[in-house]
């Protein structure tokens, strides 16, 4: 490689977005052009997202990259799964996407019993259940928004409708397909049930793999932000496969991807679908190279971010609020991050205090004391949910990998260290966008992606080993959580 090449990755996550130009040569460099914060509106006692907002802080990014890098060689996009939007016949989005936090589906399966039950569609996708799953989510589409879908033309999973907005091409990418609970990963088809429903098929575009190109910048974009007519290339489009997808894992690591959600999984050859992933709801999503990133989805730094706005402190410095609670972690109360009291977000404070005081715990009051109640509750989860993986795949755990946001908390990989008894290691921080750079390099470069790793993943990596025994909090926890969402 005697050229550099530079890449624009664009990742749009459930509560900020970032823009961010890398550069391969013999090592990758990234400057982070622009970020932004994303968050779901609320309109008519609904929760959708501003695709507007999110456009104009992408021009924005691009118009910053395109002025920091004019020889970019390609563009990815990443985002959130689950969520989408129609575009009408003349290419026009008709509505805001609604946000999978909205309750819309809330009661929907009463309605979806009659065509099929959670475990024949688990069995068919592999997908664990979520109320707000795109399959539901088309389901209320189908009985309240009637009209929307009588000028629909197309489907679009939240990446892909960037992608048509700065090329003009409808296709639809795989990896972020697969967590819509109506593709069959086996059969590699849209399943039989979509057509019983009576949703129509042909709304779901061509689907395309990481790797394939959506097409060029359109050349009035490029006009109006100052850009070049440069390829967008499909890479892995859900967030959290672009994550995974910037390590090297073997069948005994671990990772988790950290950030508004916390996702811990193995990565696996072959789907894994039987009783026991079935009663554990355990997701089988596809990755690069059509790998199955075999996980569990829990709740994440979402819950923090709750607590911290709770307390006016957003642009707290995370280092001296980590110093400041580890002189508290005897304060060791306990919380279900995914019990339903904290599926919507207002009035966490009232909530969490609700909650120990049911379950006899001591109640929080000083911001510190909710970060550790945060802390122990989310860790506590981590080792359930790494001792499940490793029963389910009978692979165990040698080590375990934090990836995304989230890695960067100290604090937190060494009270998961402690709780697991398993060595930690720090991932970068910016995983989902370096796994999106790094199918954009081989893509451009028609190379391996073992080729593209072995180049370039640092092995240069920060440790946490355990250094304290938490097995009493666990069992509390444990003992704590019987009856509740496990």
């Amino acid at each position: 490689m005697d050229v550099t090449k530079h890449y624009i990755t664009i990742d749009v996550g459930a509560s900020s977005g970032r823009i961010i130009v890398y550069s391969f040569d013999k090592e990758i460099k990234s400057h982070e052009v622009h970020r932004f914060k994303n968050k779901p509106y609320s309109e008519k006692n609904h929760l959708l997202w501003s695709f507007t907002h999110i456009m104009n802080e992408i021009y924005e990014g691009l118009t910053k990259a395109f002025q920091y890098e004019s020889e970019i060689s390609a563009i990815g996009i990443d985002s959130w799964g689950c969520d989408y939007g129609y575009i009408d016949f003349t290419g026009k989005l008709i509505q805001n996407p609604y946000s999978y936090r909205d309750l819309r589906t809330a009661n929907i399966e009463s309605i979806t019993n009659k065509y099929f039950s959670r475990e024949s569609l688990y069995k068919k996708t592999g997908i664990q259940h979520l109320r707000f799953n795109t399959i539901y989510q088309i389901v209320d589409d189908l009985i309240n928004h009637k009209e929307i879908l009588s000028k629909a033309n197309k489907l679009l999973m939240i990446p892909d409708l960037i992608a048509y907005h700065l090329t003009g091409i409808i296709k639809m990418e795989l990896t972020n397909l697969s967590t819509t609970s109506f593709y069959d990963s086996i059969n590699h088809e849209i399943i039989d049930e979509v057509n019983k429903l009576g949703y129509p098929t042909s709304l779901i575009p061509e689907v395309i793999k990481p790797g394939e190109f959506y097409g060029n910048i359109l050349p009035h974009i490029a006009q109006k932000y100052n850009l070049k007519e440069v390829p967008v290339i499909a890479v892995c489009t859900h967030d959290t496969a672009s994550a995974v997808h910037s390590l090297q894992l073997s069948k005994t690591d671990t990772y988790i991807s950290s950030g508004t959600w916390s996702l811990i999984g193995k990565l696996l050859d072959k789907p894994l679908i039987n009783n026991n992933t079935f009663k554990k709801s355990y997701t089988n999503e596809i990755g690069f190279n059509n790998k199955i990133r075999f996980l569990k989805n829990i709740s994440g730094f979402w819950i923090k971010n709750l607590i911290l706005e709770a307390f006016n402190q957003v642009k707290v410095e995370y280092d001296e609020l980590d110093r400041l609670i580890e002189q508290t972690l005897d304060f060791d109360s306990i919380i279900d991050l995914d019990h339903n009291d904290f599926e919507v977000g207002e009035n966490i404070v009232e909530k969490i205090q609700t909650h120990c005081r049911k379950t006899n715990q001591k109640v929080p009051h000083k911001l510190e004391e909710f970060i550790s109640v945060f802390n122990y509750s989310l860790v506590c989860k981590y080792r359930q949910h790494i001792e499940t993986l490793d029963n389910l795949t009978d692979y165990k755990t040698n080590q375990i990998f934090i990836i995304g946001g989230g890695a960067s908390n100290s604090l937190i990989n060494q009270m998961t260290a402690d709780i697991t008894g398993i060595k930690v290691i720090e991932g970068n921080n910016e995983a989902t966008s370096l796994g999106n750079a790094f199918v954009l390099h081989q893509a451009i470069n028609q190379i391996e992606d073992v080729t593209v790793k072995s180049l370039f993943i640092n092995n240069e990596k920060k440790e946490f080993l355990p250094k304290k025994d938490l097995t009493e909090v666990y069992k509390k926890y444990i003992k704590l959580m019987k009856g509740t969402c496990l």
